[in-house]
């Protein structure tokens, strides 16, 4: 009977999460694939099939994957393979474009694919296997020590590329030794018996591939540009610089002739005839995306003909209360109402210019952060948020905020540890703070505060003068992420820190000297949430409820729930919500709705 309950209660939190919901989907296309009028995206999501055939793009067709898609190929215009996290997918395409699951190979677990019609290529951790159409039999695999860029096929023949190193080509029958060419590659693509590499600072090689050995016909662009991606089709020859830069050619002589240069946000390509697809991703100075919310974009030579428009994003910070849940959707600042787990909705979009990408709530205040500067919101209305005040750090990504006793923390790996007065100035001001270089931090909003210091040491700050903050202690674990658990009948207040070998915990019963009570392996490095007796772990594909009623025994229950490309969590209340990148994401219990927005009053008449 004893062994009975406990099952039930172990189960009670997958149960629990039963009910899911999501908001705000979208894709980012990372490869296409193109069959005459319909072309095929892996957007991380899933798959999704446009129609292209009219000045209006179509979407027909969108299925999610179990985890975050990477590549896809055709192995027919009515078989598609799909690579993911965990395996490949496989895809009946009806007439109409629509998509039906008919198997899974767990054991691919390939990065890029590309097919012939006969065989299947797909680049793997190990090297290079090459699979008949069935996807049962191995025909070949080649090892290799560092991961391939692309993968193309002329007849029977695969293309494997790999940067600073060179180009195999592999027979698919066996009968004979890999040929090899030394060149940058890093990406390929071949047109009849043409083989276009791009090949880096040293510009585009073109080979004749009709002999054997390949013979070089010509080098174009070398030290010039700085070429990634390569397309050809219809006579031309596009040609990618990131993250913004198109080169078309004109192939119809031996030697690529430059037609057209132009800018464009640009991270996949794909050609058919005289027409290019373009899917791009816009990127700061730090290097960090911001979506165009154009997962596609068709051009006829330098000329944009026809899009496909959605929401951009990504969806990448998250703080909630298990009632309303706070998005950073960059450029926006959203309120999603979660209380219905099933149904989430927008109640309210405020664009901000240099949104950051994290958020922090504590009672009517929100606090934006993650690149360089910390911006303040009231949400005390959330159905009008509002920006109260920003602080510039004059540092950069990755950077953090915490609240403290009357103040902000902020800290970053270029300016330091700041304590910011928003309340007493009338542009928030640094009344105190710590050199380094400080990669995350947390705090209760007491007297102290963790901070990752030069991403080696767990450091304990102390804040009670704010006026001149004091490191009181550091242990060197390799801190990533940090929450605080609050004291429940079961615990103290507990510090959970995830570092680069496992999840730590901390008890903070006296907060300014942490004492490590649990420290347990994990494989991945995780994105953490905390909401009192629990504690959730997300990676690509998987999220955990960790149980804290016993700290010094934690158990690990994978709960079922997708997880495809979290970039921060939040729980309260029993609902745990995750800015997935592609979606919010919600799971839990319904909870009690938010207050009605509220009312104007009329002028009074006179």
């Amino acid at each position: 009977m004893r062994r009975l309950a406990s099952l039930i209660a172990a189960l009670i939190p997958i149960y629990a999460f039963a009910q899911t919901g999501e908001w705000g989907a979208r894709g980012v296309s990372r490869r296409f694939v193109i069959d005459g009028q319909r072309v095929f995206a892996a957007d991380g999501r899933g798959v999704a099939v446009y129609d292209v055939s009219q000045s209006t793009v179509q979407r027909k067709a969108a299925v999610e994957t179990a985890t975050e898609s990477l590549d896809l190929a055709l192995l027919s215009d009515r078989d598609l393979v799909v690579a993911t996290h965990v395996g490949v997918d496989r895809y009946s395409v009806a007439a109409d474009g629509s998509l039906t699951p008919t198997n899974g190979y767990p054991d691919i677990a390939a990065t890029i694919l590309a097919s012939n019609g006969r065989y299947l290529a797909a680049a793997t951790a190990a090297g290079i296997g090459i699979w008949q159409a069935d996807l049962v039999h191995i025909a070949l695999f080649f090892p290799s020590m560092q991961p391939a860029s692309a993968l193309a096929w002329h007849g029977d023949t695969l293309i494997a590329a790999f940067p600073g190193t060179g180009i195999y080509l592999l027979d698919a029958s066996g009968s004979r030794d890999p040929d090899f060419v030394s060149e940058n590659a890093r990406d390929v693509a071949v047109d009849g018996d043409t083989l276009y590499v791009a090949a880096g600072v040293n510009g585009i090689a073109t080979y004749d591939m009709s002999g054997d050995p390949p013979k070089l016909l010509s080098r174009i662009d070398a030290g010039d540009r700085n070429f990634a991606r390569i397309a050809a089709g219809g006579g031309r020859l596009y040609a990618a610089e990131l993250p913004d830069t198109i080169s078309i050619y004109d192939i119809r002589s031996v030697t690529p002739a430059l037609a057209a240069r132009f800018n464009e946000p640009v991270q996949t390509i794909a050609a058919a005839g005289t027409r290019l697809c373009v899917s791009g991703t816009v990127f700061d100075q730090f290097g960090l995306p911001t979506e165009t919310g154009a997962p596609l974009r068709v051009f006829d030579g330098s000329n944009a003909v026809a899009e496909f428009r959605d929401l951009a994003g990504p969806v990448s910070g998250v703080a909630t209360d298990g009632t309303l849940a706070y998005v950073i959707d960059r450029p926006y600042f959203r309120v999603i109402d979660v209380s219905t787990t099933t149904t989430p909705r927008a109640i309210a979009s405020l664009l901000v210019d240099g949104i950051g990408d994290r958020v922090r709530v504590s009672g009517n205040r929100a606090v934006v952060y993650g690149r360089g500067d910390v911006q303040l919101m009231d949400v005390s209305n959330p159905y009008a948020p509002r920006i109260a005040k920003v602080f510039h750090a004059f540092g950069g990504p990755p950077s953090n905020a915490a609240f403290a006793r009357n103040t902000i923390l902020e800290g970053n790996q270029y300016s330091g540890f700041h304590v910011i007065d928003f309340v007493n100035f009338p542009d928030p001001g640094q009344i105190g703070g710590i050199k380094g270089h400080y990669f995350d931090l947390v705090s209760d909003g007491g007297d102290v505060a963790y901070a990752s210091v030069n991403a080696v040491t767990l450091s304990t700050i102390d804040v009670a003068n704010v006026r001149d903050p004091q490191i009181l202690n550091s242990a060197t674990i390799g801190p990533v992420h940090s929450e605080i658990a609050p004291a429940t009948d079961h615990h103290p207040e507990l510090l959970v820190v995830q570092t680069l070998s496992g999840l730590r915990l901390y008890s903070l019963s006296d907060p300014r000297n942490p004492a490590e009570i649990n420290f347990t392996p994990t494989p991945a490095v995780n994105v953490v949430a905390v909401d009192r007796d629990a504690a959730y772990l997300a990676s690509s594909g998987m999220v955990q409820l960790v149980d804290l009623t016993n700290p010094a025994r934690l158990t690990f229950t994978p709960i079922g729930i997708p997880s495809f490309s979290p970039m921060q969590m939040a729980a309260a209340k029993g609902k745990l919500v995750i800015a997935d990148r592609y979606s919010l994401r919600v799971f839990g219990p319904n909870t009690a709705p938010p207050a009605p927005p509220p009312t104007r009053r009329r002028p009074a008449l006179h």
